[in-house]
Parts: C-alpha cells; structure tokens; sequence
C-alpha cells in the first residue's frame, strides 16, 4: 500500500518548487492561490510535520489530517492578513502551526487522560470565527466533494460536533470514532488537492 503521505512527497509536488526559489517568491505564490505554490508549500513541510507527529505518537491517519489542517490555516491567515512576510519561508510558519497543534493535542490528552484527536484545536475555529468569508470559502470547495465528505466536514468544522456526539447520535454511517476520523482525513486530503489543483479561495 502506498504511503498515506504520498500526495504531499510525490515528484511532481516536489518539482512544483522550481518555480519558487526563494521565501519571497514561494509566499507571493501562496498569496494568489497559484496551485502549484500549495504543491511546493506541502512537500516542504510534510517530512518535518511527520516526524513531529511522530515524535507524539501520532498514527499516520492524524498526521496527514494535521498536515491538511496546517495548509489550510496557512491559507486562511494569508487571505485575511494574519499572515503577512517577514523575510522568512512560509513552510517555517506552517511548521510551527504544527508545533501548536500538536501541543494542544498533548496538553488536552494529559488533561482528559485521553489521546484523542477531538481534543484537537482544528481549523474548523479558524473557519467559523471572525469573518462568514472564510466559511463561505469552505462551502464552495465543499461542493466539490461527494455528499459523505460533505456531511463529515461539515459536521466537524461548520457545525462543531464532536467525534464521539456523532458516533453516539448515528448521525453518519461509521460506528467508531477511528472509522470516522480515517474517512474524514481523506476527505481532508481531497480538500488539500482541489486547492492545489485550482484557485480555490476566490475573491
């Protein structure tokens, strides 16, 4: 079986970085949505992101689902000013993105005795405050996606629920929280390759 990684290491992710030799140019990519600015984006930061998720025992499902919710926060940050350059490579702020997220993973697991992924501070927080831009920018990739990646992201990021709430109210068709949050990070990688594909946060 192929690597649950592959998309973010392939070749011709990585050769997406050749239009991009420098900080400067890579985050100027990012700023117009240009996909292969994402491609480039992603493969340098998924090995980093994998050994940091490993370095917190991690499965390969979280990582992944890690990763898509680190690019999407960076792409949210750049659109809405957040995140403005500072002379350094936007691969280092994503990174740290991770280093946040996975810290908040520990420090809930600790708290709640428990190394669930629901304890996660996701992007759906990101999504849902501030503006209605950035949930409108969801909607129209969500429909893009096949009704069940629809409902489970939705269900997660739009609506708030928690994995368990879902599994205990039937509300979807999985009968565990790692059935569910496997299918969901798939869905999750499909969201990362429509913006890599497309310009998918439009003006």
């Amino acid at each position: 079986m192929a690597r649950i990684l592959d998309f973010f290491l392939d070749r011709k992710t990585n050769r997406a970085c050749q239009a991009y030799p420098d900080a400067q140019s890579l985050f100027n990519g990012l700023q117009q949505e240009e996909s292969n600015a994402i491609r480039c984006l992603s493969s340098k930061i998924s090995g980093s992101i994998f050994q940091i998720g490993k370095g917190y025992q991690l499965t390969d499902d979280d990582i992944e689902e890690l990763i898509c919710d680190c690019i999407t926060i960076c792409i949210q940050k750049i659109r809405t000013d957040q995140y403005v350059f500072q002379g350094y490579d936007p691969a280092s702020f994503v990174i740290e993105i991770a280093k946040n997220q996975v810290k908040n993973i520990k420090r809930k697991s600790q708290k709640h005795e428990t190394s669930d992924l629901e304890q996660f501070n996701d992007p759906g927080e990101e999504m849902v405050a501030g503006s209605g831009e950035s949930t409108e920018i969801l909607q129209r990739l969500l429909q893009k996606l096949d009704d069940s990646c629809q409902n489970l992201i939705r269900l997660k990021y739009l609506e708030e629920l928690k994995d368990k709430d879902i599994i205990e109210q039937g509300i979807t068709q999985y009968t565990t929280v790692d059935a569910l949050k496997n299918h969901r990070a798939k869905c999750m990688k499909k969201l990362v390759e429509l913006g890599a594909s497309m310009s998918f946060i439009q003006s």
